[in-house]
């Protein structure tokens, strides 16, 4: 396996492990790998047929929602990598994220135009709620009271009370697809307009429109900054979270798709879909710090960084349903 480690990251990484692990999934290959973001090792990889695409993790307990967009499968991963349950979803299941208040998972459904609430443990779905045209990307307010679907072929996002089903709609650009909520805003990312739609989700109303590298896909924050990579460009533009100025464009691998940062801020990971690699970037210095070799087509798309256990006292199972 090939792993590039700059010397920064050799120095630091057992300071830097902090129980988090990435988790990335391949679509060609039909597999999910588990990856430390501090050393940049592979500790897991697991077999999972259906081309796994979007993933979710639990940021409290760690348990990873894979879709596999074959077969319309939500597979529901112990952080210790084993293959829990495998839940049917209809439609043609894309996007998925995670409540983190009552932990049921949100699933796009690409072809129905709405999105699924899944109750993991029961593996059923709960309910449905109705979107625009195409829902890819979904986020999930901190305090679990709101879901914000990216809709791309009707370029815009629908805000959806989580309790009621009560829905809204803000314009954004063209194609949107990856949505990242923070401070109270929607950074939406527009795939073929080549910009972010930023939406106050208070107001409900666009305020400000952020230039990025052509065919942009999705979005994270690290540091200060925010991170949106560009497929077609190979790189990643860097823009101020507070000003929304554009700071730099950083080269990385081939068709970088997913993107998540640490819950330190201190790494951002990109899955290069093309080049079959994982970038690890320091937030700070945007130093590439590692390419971590992945199975081919790494796409990862979702909140994908958790933590690598269970906390005491989780009670997820672990045989397989």
């Amino acid at each position: 396996m090939r792993l590039r480690l700059a010397a920064a990251l050799l120095l630091a990484g057992a300071v830097a492990a902090s129980g988090e692990q990435a988790v990335i999934t391949s679509q060609n290959a039909g597999a999910v790998s588990f990856v430390d973001p501090a050393s940049g090792a592979v500790t897991a990889t697991l077999a999972l047929p259906g081309k796994p695409a979007a993933v979710a993790v639990d940021p409290s307990t760690g348990q990873a929602y894979v879709v596999a967009v074959e077969t319309a499968l939500l597979h529901v991963l112990s952080p210790e990598g084993v293959e829990l349950r495998r839940i049917p979803l209809p439609g043609a299941p894309f996007g998925v994220a995670v409540n983190p208040v009552t932990h049921h998972v949100y699933v796009s459904d690409w072809q129905g135009a709405e999105i699924h609430e899944v109750d993991p443990e029961r593996g059923a779905v709960l309910r449905s709620f109705a979107t625009g045209a195409a829902p890819s990307g979904i986020a999930v307010s901190a305090d679990g009271a709101l879901i914000v679907t990216a809709d791309r072929d009707a370029n815009r996002i629908s805000l959806i009370d989580a309790a009621s089903g009560a829905s809204e709609a803000v314009t954004v650009g063209e194609h949107p697809f990856g949505v990242t909520l923070r401070d109270g805003r929607a950074y939406v990312v527009n795939v073929l307009s080549n910009d972010v739609t930023v939406v106050d989700l208070a107001r409900r109303a666009v305020i400000a429109t952020i230039p990025v590298g052509e065919h942009p896909y999705a979005l994270a924050f690290a540091a200060g900054k925010g991170f949106v990579t560009n497929q077609y460009a190979e790189s990643l533009t860097v823009f101020d979270a507070t000003s929304h100025a554009v700071l730099a464009e950083v080269p990385v691998g081939e068709y970088p798709e997913g993107i998540a940062a640490t819950a330190d801020g201190r790494r951002v990971l990109v899955a290069n879909w093309f080049s079959d690699s994982l970038t690890i970037l320091d937030a700070s210095s945007l130093e590439i710090l590692a390419e971590v070799e992945m199975p081919e087509g790494p796409r990862a798309f979702g909140s994908f960084i958790g933590p690598s256990l269970a906390p005491p006292g989780a009670t997820a199972e672990r045989a397989a349903r």
